[in-house]
């Protein structure tokens, strides 16, 4: 075969391993979807009534915009910035700034993996009653450890197969959750709907209890609402793999408003069937509970096999994107060397081993858990606000000049200026959620994060062993981050 053959060869096995918009957009639904609608409803009454939800959704929904907003204007102005997060902190705020949020993303989605392990064995619990339990104990543990090398043995054969098994699985969970909002609408009750709409008092009969004020209901919808938007960056993350950057930037955008619908809906329509309270009881998933009590069994089963099929696809999802960042931070000689080793299939082998070795030490952890989801659910969360703060803050930094907003003069849709309230605005509502989500939460995150210091100084020795490790600004938010570790271990251990 001569040169000009292998070349033409080359280039066209590289373009069947590219990612388009629709398998972009099955990436983000996936990601962010993924089984957590199946129990919003429960998630979602446990904190807070009728008008609370109402105005939870509003307000993530307009925080999330300006995050989504900055996302995409991010992709138009720094196109060459294949990796999304990590390089946007690289970039404005030094090596030690990308491999903080490089680190976090990754451990971060290790932990969204385990959540979703967990559902899924609570969810295989309803088929077989008493073997799953609360999806923590040894039948699950071993069950979801043979299903997480599956997936990192899928995940090593090639981008290409993952994407399709992920489409095939976000249709699945679009069809079951389908047929979960039409039964909703169809047995919806406005007078149900709107008893008790405050959430301020109780009611016996129907298990409501007094949650509080509107303000403090819609706080604590901020918990569950970021970690169920988790996910929105999926296609910026993945943009590398993608055939364009427009297809990153429609990926983004139509995947964040379909999943805004679908998440509203699914927590708001069931309080027109039973009230807060009731539903606050329900097991999980509460959404087959629901179908269970409309049509009987078969609706049950239905969300059962929606859940189990979406389940796999997200976790299929995040094995893939959680192994991107390690594997591009080491590229650019932060993480240590071998994490980007890429395989035939060119696929970050190194990364995906150790993820999946992280992920299952996170697994056995969940057996020692009393409530195993909500834990996983809540460190997902508070890790999730760091990347997403310094991802805005480099957008704000970038617009100080039109120079270094747009050196290459491309064409872009938000102007220099509009680009600078947006994320600034992005920036304080990032800030919002890590405040709603609690400071004992968020002191507890960065334990994790001091964890990853000697990885960075380990790396930092293979590619620079003569050079020192931290510039002097990096030394003071490195022993900030190790500062409020001791803060948040000092709390723990008070606290048992």
């Amino acid at each position: 075969m001569d040169v000009a053959a292998q070349e033409k060869q080359a280039s066209k096995s590289s373009n069947t391993q590219k990612v388009g918009v629709i398998g972009l957009i099955a990436f983000v639904l996936s990601a962010m979807v993924g089984g957590g609608i199946y129990d919003l409803p429960q998630n979602m009454a446990i904190k807070a009534g009728m008008l609370g939800q109402v105005l939870g959704w509003i307000l993530t929904g307009i925080i999330m915009w300006f995050i989504v907003r900055s996302f995409l204007t991010l992709s138009e102005i720094r196109p060459q910035f294949i990796t999304g997060l990590y390089k946007y902190a690289d970039d404005g705020f030094g090596r030690f700034t990308g491999f903080f949020v490089s680190w976090g993303y990754w451990i971060c989605e290790c932990f969204a993996n385990v959540t979703y392990a967990v559902l899924l064995m609570s969810t295989l619990n309803t088929l077989w009653p008493g073997t799953f339990g609360n999806g923590n104990n040894i039948p699950s543990l071993i069950l979801n450890s043979l299903i997480l090398w599956g997936m990192s043995l899928l995940i090593l054969n090639g981008i290409k197969g993952a994407s399709w098994v992920d489409i095939t699985g976000t249709v699945v969970m679009l069809l079951s959750t389908a047929v979960f909002l039409i039964t909703m609408i169809v047995v919806f009750n406005w007078d149900t709907f709107t008893t008790n709409m405050f959430a301020n008092h109780a009611v016996a009969s129907l298990g409501d209890k007094n949650l509080g004020s509107l303000a403090s209901q819609v706080k604590n919808t901020m918990m569950t609402t970021l970690w169920v938007f988790g996910g929105v960056e999926g296609a910026v993350v993945l943009s590398g793999k993608a055939r364009s950057q427009k297809d990153v930037r429609t990926a983004t955008k139509y995947g964040f408003l379909i999943c805004l619908v679908l998440y509203a809906m699914a927590s708001l329509l069931p309080l027109g069937l039973k009230s807060y309270g009731q539903i606050a009881a329900m097991h999980s998933p509460s959404s087959g509970e629901l179908m269970n009590l409309v049509v009987g069994p078969w609706g049950r089963l239905v969300i059962t096999f929606g859940v189990i099929l979406a389940v796999l696809s997200s976790w299929l999802t995040w094995t893939l994107l959680l192994s991107q960042m390690p594997a591009a931070a080491a590229q650019d000689k932060t993480f240590p060397k071998a994490f980007a080793k890429i395989n035939k299939n060119n696929v970050p082998s190194f990364s995906v081993i150790v993820s999946t070795i992280v992920m299952q030490v996170i697994i056995i952890g969940t057996h020692f858990a009393v409530n195993a989801f909500n834990t996983m659910l809540t460190i997902v969360g508070t890790m999730t606000v760091p990347p997403y703060l310094i991802s805005m803050m480099y957008l704000f930094k970038s617009t100080n000049s039109e120079q270094m907003f747009n050196p290459q003069k491309l064409t872009v849709t938000s102007s220099r200026q509009s680009a600078r309230y947006i994320s600034l605005l992005a920036a304080l509502g990032t800030l919002f959620m890590g405040y709603a989500a609690g400071i004992e939460y968020t002191t507890l995150s960065f334990i994790i994060y001091a964890l990853g210091i000697p990885v960075f100084i380990y790396g930092r020795k293979q590619y620079a062993p003569h050079e020192a490790v931290f510039t002097k600004y990096e030394k003071i938010f490195a022993g900030i981050i190790v500062l409020v570790a001791v803060l948040g271990l000092i709390f723990v251990l008070a606290k048992h």
